[in-house]
């Protein structure tokens, strides 16, 4: 159950997809891994639950593994980019960079997506 009164889902993923656009933009490329990112996230606040599948493509940047992901916070969704190597990809252990919120600039939301990149300093947009 999407709680949120604020934003729809099909707006949240339309914002999921700027940032996939915002990475390859940045030199992301779209990795030929026919395993979708995030096939279900199960979110939990408070008492509140939301289940997802999502089949988001894997990315790769300077040899790591990213995906764009979800985490449901109470109040908004905040969305997460998960990274790390081919073997964490396979095994699901990847690593989440720190979740900025989905309703942020678009200036802002690129400095997060290089932040997740780790490219230093934040190119302008």
């Amino acid at each position: 159950m999407w709680w949120y009164k604020n934003v729809t889902r099909a707006e949240f993923e339309a914002v999921k997809d700027k940032v996939e656009k915002i990475m390859l933009s940045m030199g992301a490329e779209i990795s030929d891994i026919e395993l979708p990112c995030g096939q279900k996230t199960t979110s939990y606040s408070g008492n509140l639950e939301e289940a997802h599948i999502s089949n988001r493509p894997v990315l790769t940047y300077n040899g790591e593994y990213y995906c764009v992901d979800e985490v449901l916070f109470r109040d908004k969704p905040f969305i997460v980019i998960a990274f790390g190597t081919k073997d964490d990809l396979m095994k699901n252990t990847m690593e989440d960079a720190e979740p900025f919120p989905y309703d942020l600039p678009d200036d802002e939301l690129t400095k997060e997506v290089s932040y997740s990149l780790g490219i230093l300093p934040y190119p302008e947009v």
